[in-house]
């Protein structure tokens, strides 16, 4: 019931934030999950063993965020990451700290950094540009239909697993079901944007996404399992941590960024 209650609540904030919010507000609410995610992140890397590097991996994600709102947010990506890449080294390398550590610790921090904000900076990037909203909200309710898909048609008819080594409560029932809900979405979509002659269209993008959403909740389970713990977090009740609800999202949105940048020739100026 919990887990019903906050998504009533989150889903239409969501949504309003996505259709209504203005770019810097946009930005703000991208910072605060980007940073919290990447708290969870290097919590569950210390559950693993590895000796974080806190400080640097904060301001890496927080300039990361930021850079939608630039001319070149490209050259910002490669000259920030080569920036905190060094300044990493320097901490890490620091007196006091076992040499052993160097290549874990620098490793895991900028890793974190790259995995959290720089998704999320992609689906700003894209909010930014012609139809982006439309886009970005699309992205979001394929993910959201097929991750609910997925919960209660595996919970009630799951039989098979489809990854026991990683997450054992997935079963191959709730896949299908999951690509079903972001196809049938999709369709639905088409035919109230396009009509009934090019209905079909948002199909492979759909199922792009949805593919890539999965996987991204895998890889979480995958860090989840190897730290040990069950959830990132207990941030969100009934839905346990901010990257726990952001999972599946990470690896779908360089997919929408990747759609649009191939569509970008073909879109009306802003």
């Amino acid at each position: 019931m919990r887990r019903i209650l906050t998504a009533i609540v989150l889903i239409p904030a969501v949504v309003a934030l996505v259709l209504f919010g203005t770019p810097h507000l946009l930005v703000a609410v991208q910072l605060a999950i980007a940073l919290t995610a990447l708290w969870e992140f290097l919590r569950l890397a210390e559950a693993a063993g590895f000796h974080v590097l806190p400080i640097p991996g904060y301001l890496f994600g927080a300039v990361l965020s930021f850079l939608p709102l630039t001319e070149s947010p490209e050259l910002g990506i490669v000259a920030s990451s080569m920036f905190f890449l060094m300044v990493m080294m320097v901490v890490a390398m620091r007196p006091g700290r076992e040499m052993s550590n160097v290549v874990g610790s620098v490793a895991v921090s900028f890793f974190g950094p790259i995995y959290v904000a720089v998704p999320l900076m992609m689906l700003v990037w894209v909010w930014l540009n012609y139809d982006g909203p439309y886009h970005v909200l699309f992205a979001l309710v394929v993910i959201w239909s097929g991750d609910t898909a997925a919960f209660f048609v595996g919970r009630s008819l799951g039989r098979h697993k489809c990854s026991p080594r990683i997450s054992p409560n997935k079963t191959w029932e709730g896949v299908v079901a999951s690509l079903a809900a972001s196809l049938l979405v999709a369709i639905a979509a088409g035919l109230w944007f396009a009509g009934t002659d090019f209905w079909w269209e948002p199909l492979p993008l759909a199922a792009a996404l949805n593919i890539a959403g999965q996987l991204g909740d895998l890889a979480e389970s995958a860090l989840k399992r190897n730290a040990g713990v069950k959830d990132s977090s207990q941030l969100i009740p009934g839905h346990g941590g901010v990257l726990d609800r952001i999972d599946a999202l990470l690896f779908a949105a360089p997919v929408l960024w990747y759609y649009w940048l191939w569509q970008a020739p073909f879109a009306k100026p802003s």
